[in-house]
C-alpha cells in the first residue's frame, strides 16, 4: 500500500499558509490599536454623518480630510503680534495672542469620532514672545525733584503749565543737548502766558515786577535739580540775583529768552524722558531713562 506524499505536503503547506495570513491579520490589527487612527493608512474614513465644524465629513479620506482641515487652518490662522515699542515717543502697543489650528490633532479627532458626532478644530493659543510689560520694566526713573508754588496768582499758575507742557514727555537720545528756551519758546501773550512777577536786576539792587512769561523759572529750577540728581552734564546755567521762595539759596536755575538759558546733555547710555507735571500746589519733574533701546538705534 503506498502512501500518498503529494497530499501530505500540500495539506502542511496550506496550514502554513493559513497560520501566516493569521499572524498578519494579528500584526495589523495591533498597529491599528496603537495608532488609535483605524491604521493611519490613506484609506481611513470618517464615520457616517461625522461633523467638523458643523460641516458633514462623513465618509472622506484621510487625504481628504486633512486638505479640509487645511483650508480651515489657512483661514483661522492667524500669527501673534508682539509688542512695539514708538521710539520717538515711547508708545507702547498692545501684544497680541496668536490662534493655530493643530491639523493632526483635529484630524485623529475626526477619524476618531462615532457615527454622528460633531467634532470642533483643535485650536492653540500662540502668545507673543514680547509683551506690553517687557518694554514697561525697561522704563526706570532716574530721578525726581518737586518744588511748591508759594505764589499761586493765576497768571504765574497759567504760565507755568503752558510752558510745562512744552517740556512734558521731551525725549533726549544720548549726546542730545536740552535748551529750556528753545523747548518752550519765546514766552508771549499770544502763545497764552500772562502777567506774572519776575525778578529782574537793576543798577541798585535786584527788583520785583510784572513780565508776561513770570514763574517759568520755577520750573527751570525743579528740571535743573532733577538734571543735577541724575548727574546729567549741564552746560549753561544762572541764578537769580536774589534769592527766591521755593528753593535754597544757590539752587536756582533762572530764565529768559533771548539772554540767559539752562542747557545740559543727556550723558547717559540710554535715551532719558522728562516728566513734568502739576498736582497738589507742586511742580514735580521726573526724568526717566528707557533701556529697552540700544545706544545709537
Amino acid at each position: 500500500m503506498g502512501v500518498n506524499f503529494g497530499r501530505s505536503y500540500h495539506g502542511r503547506l496550506s496550514k502554513v499558509f493559513a497560520s501566516g495570513i493569521v499572524i498578519a491579520a494579528i500584526l495589523f490589527i495591533t498597529i491599528s490599536c496603537k495608532t488609535g487612527m483605524q491604521g493611519w493608512s490613506w484609506q481611513a474614513r470618517a464615520k457616517k454623518n461625522v461633523h467638523l465644524e458643523g460641516e458633514n465629513v462623513g465618509g472622506l479620506t484621510k487625504q481628504e480630510l486633512q486638505e479640509k482641515i487645511r483650508e480651515h487652518a489657512n483661514r483661522i490662522n492667524e500669527e501673534a503680534k508682539n509688542a512695539e515699542l514708538e521710539p520717538l515717543t515711547w508708545e507702547i502697543s498692545e501684544e497680541k495672542p496668536g490662534i493655530k489650528v493643530n491639523v493632526e490633532k483635529t484630524l485623529e479627532n475626526v477619524l476618531n469620532a462615532e457615527e454622528g458626532q460633531h467634532v470642533q478644530l483643535a485650536r492653540e493659543i500662540v502668545n507673543p514672545e514680547i509683551t506690553r510689560r517687557h518694554f514697561e520694566s525697561s522704563i526706570v526713573e532716574i530721578a525726581g525733584y518737586s518744588t511748591p508754588i508759594v505764589d499761586k496768582s493765576e497768571g504765574r499758575v497759567n504760565n507755568i503749565n503752558i510752558a510745562a507742557g512744552k517740556i512734558n514727555n521731551k525725549i533726549l537720545q544720548k549726546g542730545e543737548e536740552f535748551s529750556f528756551n528753545q523747548v518752550v519758546g519765546r514766552r508771549s501773550e499770544d502763545k497764552g502766558y500772562e502777567y506774572a512777577p519776575i525778578i529782574i536786576k537793576t543798577e541798585e539792587r535786584p527788583k520785583k515786577t510784572d513780565a508776561v512769561g513770570g514763574g517759568v523759572c520755577q520750573l527751570a529750577t525743579t528740571l535743573y535739580n532733577a538734571v543735577e540728581e541724575c548727574g546729567l552734564k549741564i552746560t549753561e546755567r544762572h541764578t537769580h540775583s536774589s534769592d527766591v521762595t521755593y528753593i535754597p539759596e544757590g539752587e536756582d536755575a533762572a530764565v529768559s529768552y533771548g539772554s540767559i538759558d539752562f542747557k545740559f546733555i543727556n550723558t547717559r547710555e540710554y535715551p532719558i524722558m522728562i516728566k513734568v507735571f502739576v498736582q497738589d500746589d507742586e511742580i514735580v519733574v521726573k526724568i526717566l531713562e528707557n533701556r529697552s533701546i540700544k545706544p545709537g538705534s
